[in-house]
């Protein structure tokens, strides 16, 4: 098959995905949801009147958008959850799985199109919320992000996104029933989100750093170097690189982009290479 023909098919496949996701019920009850608590964090986080906690100083609409991707962490990376747990489970109990890898089309390019789709639909509402909050954060602060730290902050995004939807579909299509599709994908959402500080804080015991103390510079470049191994942390790492100097992480750069590099590879290799041996 020629590569032009491929793409070609490739192309196609990805935006049915698009329009099935968005088109569905659970899109219409997240893409106004992901919208609103976006513009309203930007909106919130921008307001001269109030007071970050933790010391950070919100002087500049960077700072501004890097505390609105909480929501981010916590609200989109769910949405890809809940478009995709059922993905690849549901096709695999009702047949339609087996129906589209008979197709002339290799599995790769069939994976690839699964994760293209439901990280577009995902990614779609996110960028209307980042770009009603980054409209928000200039009428608040009468300026607006430099070119160099929206670019950032949506590239970011947009990897995170793309993180969870392949371990969401890897997590779906290894799952044998919609239970334990849904119990894969919360699990490991909950596990990135919620528990990764105590993962952290075990292994900084088992590493001989001072764990009561989350304030030591040694506990902070191990939570650091434990980030790189979490989608979050990578997030949270690339976006605190645009931060003023005496908020930046004190890893190298080379290590944070090395690691959202494996991120983006690795998680769509070995869904590409589960659905190569169903």
């Amino acid at each position: 098959m020629k590569m032009s023909s491929r793409l070609s098919i490739l192309r196609s496949v990805s935006l049915c995905e698009v329009k099935r996701q968005l088109t569905g019920q659970r899109m219409m009850l997240l893409a106004p949801l992901i919208i609103f608590l976006l513009s309203a964090a930007c909106w919130g986080f921008s307001d001269s009147r109030f007071v970050a906690p933790a010391g950070i100083e919100v002087t500049s609409p960077t700072s501004a958008l890097f505390l609105a991707s909480t929501v981010v962490v916590l609200v989109c990376t769910l949405s890809v959850v809940l478009l995709g747990f059922d993905a690849i489970s549901r096709r695999k109990l009702t047949g339609e799985l087996l129906i589209d890898l008979s197709q002339p089309m290799p599995r790769t390019d069939f994976a690839i199109s699964q994760v293209i789709g439901t990280w577009m639909a995902a990614m779609c509402p996110t960028l209307v919320g980042v770009l009603i909050g980054t409209y928000i954060i200039h009428n608040q602060m009468n300026a607006w992000p430099t070119l160099t730290d929206f670019s950032i902050f949506v590239i970011a995004t947009g990897l995170l996104l793309w993180w969870y939807t392949c371990l969401q579909l890897l997590a779906s299509s290894v799952a044998r029933d919609m239970g334990s599709a849904v119990t894969l994908g919360v699990g490991t959402w909950l596990l990135f989100t919620l528990l990764w500080l105590l993962v952290t804080v075990v292994v900084a015991t088992f590493m001989g750093v001072d764990a009561t103390d989350t304030n030591s510079s040694s506990f902070d470049l191990m939570a650091e170097k434990m980030d790189l191994f979490s989608p979050n942390g990578v997030y949270q790492l690339l976006l605190e690189t645009r931060l003023p100097s005496n908020s930046q992480p004190r890893l190298d750069s080379i290590w944070i982009w090395s690691s959202a590099v494996l991120w983006t590879i690795l998680p769509m290799y070995l869904f590409s290479l589960r659905m190569n041996r169903i």
